[in-house]
Formats: C-alpha cells, structure tokens, sequence
C-alpha cells in the first residue's frame, strides 16, 4: 500500500516470489508532473496516472525494451500514462485500470484506493493549510511540521481495496514518502476501519532518508507511531529498519536539503523489528523530462523482501 516508487520497488521484489500473489492498492491522490497534467486537461474528472503506472510497469511481465517504453516519456508524459489515460476517459476509472492489466500483461493486480480523484491538503503546526501533493512536496527548509492530513472531498472506497485488504495474508504499508504516498492511502474512507479488523500482518518499511518537509527529524518510532494513528491505532506486527550505510555522494546531497537518514531509535529487544542492510547502492538515473525530484537512494527489492517473507514463514513455522 502507499504511492508510486516505493511500491514499485516493493512488488518488483514480490512477483519474483513463487506462491505470491501480488496487489497494490494505490493512492488516488498524486497531482504532480504527468499525472498533474492530465488531472489539469480533464478538469480533475480522472484518476491521476503516474502512481498507477508505477505499480503496473513493476508487476509487467514483459520484456525490458517494452518496459522501457511504457516509461518513456513523450511531451513530458511517460509513454504509460497516456495508455492509462485514454482507457480510463473510454471505460471509466476503475474498468480502465482494469483493462490496463492486459496491455501491462500483469501478473497480480493494481487496486486504486478509490474510483476518485481527491486533493491531499496538510494543515502545518503553525496552523498553514498546504493544498496538493505537488504542493506539499515542494517544501521550504524552514517551514514549519506537518501536524495533519486530510483529503478534499472525501472520497468512497475502492470495493476492490477493502476485499484486498480483509482477504490478504501480508499488507506492507510503504515504504515512500509517509505524508504524501502512504498516509493518502490510510486517509480513503474505510480503509483505516478494513486495516484495523483485518486479519493480515502488517508490516512497515520504514523510510531509508528523512524528507524535507514531512519528516525531518523523525526516527523509526515516529514513523511507527504515525502510521499506528492513521489505523485506528493498530499495532504494526513487523518493523523493517534499514542499518546498512548511505553512500557517501547521496548522503551529501540528502544533508544539503536538509534531510538525513532515519536513526533507528527502536528498542534493541523488540521483537517485531527486523533490523539489515537494504540500502540499493546503484544511483537512480533521472528520466530525461521528469520533472519530479525523485529519491537518489531506494530500498535493495530482493534483499527487502527477502526480509519480510523470511521473517513471515519463520513465525509460521
């Protein structure tokens, strides 16, 4: 569950598994780069893509020149949305992301949390109302914490989410940005009530770096504590923390906006933490025409994963 890149990393890992049925509910709240366009072109009467796509081109069983190509980027949009975008104006939000399964030929399934588009607004501790993901992204080094979230309107869940929800073994919530990917997510009408009854274990990947303007200073039990609240205050039953080193240029890089790697402040005894090195040392390129500041450093998939499922059959053995 959560946004666009670090569900990506998160389901390229899981479909290499053999038993595993993969799916990702998704947020219906991204507003930036392509995805902000198309919202702007069709009077924001549509899902946004970008996230969409994300998790679709991860579970693509294609050759990698097709792949590519889905994320190629023609007039600033990546060959994928604009397939997303014409199947969702012809068959609707939910059916077009449907049908989208058999272009992406995907094995598992990419659930929107909702059939609506809805802006994603912070209120920040010294009372500033922040509207739009895009927006709440592009923060100054001194602007003040995030103290809430809320999405306007309100929007219905995705029927097809909340079955996920209840009827899987294992939701792992993020990792990505916790204000705007993951909490976007929590924050769709009943989907905190179906995590909260739910009888799947629930795991948190906890974020590789702080991000400015949503979770500088954070340690990993914020990180915790803060998605506990999203779910009805829910303990999460497994931790996964990275302890592996940042390289030396990202981390340079991380500091001169402000932000740092998460310090795992968790208790050493904890037995529902999963401590490793799951740092991904190779640099992300950046996509000629994104205009999107992306993360420099991301989650290892095989070695992340390999955590989670380890860790699953050893409590089930």
């Amino acid at each position: 569950m959560g946004g666009g890149t670090g569900t990506h990393t998160v389901l390229s890992g899981l479909k290499r598994f053999p038993g595993v049925d993969p799916a990702a509910v998704v947020s219906i709240a991204d507003n930036g780069g392509s995805s902000g366009k198309i919202l702007l072109d069709n009077w924001g009467r549509m899902l946004p893509t970008g996230d969409i796509r994300q998790c679709l081109v991860a579970l693509a069983e294609v050759p990698e020149e097709v792949r590519a190509r889905f994320e190629k980027r023609e007039d600033g949009h990546p060959y994928g949305n604009l397939i997303l975008r014409d199947l969702i104006r012809k068959y609707g939000a939910l059916e077009g992301v449907r049908r989208a399964h058999g272009v992406f030929r995907v094995r598992g399934e990419v659930i929107p949390a909702s059939g609506e588009h809805a802006t994603l607004c912070a209120i920040l501790e010294d009372g500033t109302e922040i509207v739009g993901e895009d927006a709440i992204e592009k923060a100054a080094l001194d602007r003040a914490p995030i103290r809430e979230c809320y999405l306007k309107p309100s929007v219905d869940p995705n029927p097809a989410a909340l079955e996920a929800i209840l009827t899987s073994d294992v939701i792992i919530l993020g990792p990505g940005d916790l204000y705007t990917s993951l909490v976007p997510v929590l924050l769709v009408s009943g989907v905190a009530d179906a995590l909260a009854t739910t009888e799947a274990k629930l795991v948190h990947v906890v974020n590789l770096v702080t991000k400015r303007g949503q979770t500088v200073g954070y340690g990993a039990s914020r990180f915790v504590r803060t998605v506990e609240r999203h779910i009805d205050h829910r303990p999460i039953d497994y931790v996964i923390v990275n302890n592996g080193p940042i390289p030396a240029e990202a981390l340079a890089k991380y500091e001169r906006d402000g932000e740092a790697p998460v310090v795992d402040d968790l208790s050493r005894i904890d037995p529902r933490v999963v401590r490793g090195d799951y740092v991904n040392r190779t640099p992300v390129a950046p996509q000629p025409g994104d205009p999107l500041a992306r993360s420099l450093i991301r989650h290892d998939e095989h070695g992340l994963v390999a955590a989670i499922m380890n860790r699953i059959r050893m409590e089930d053995a």
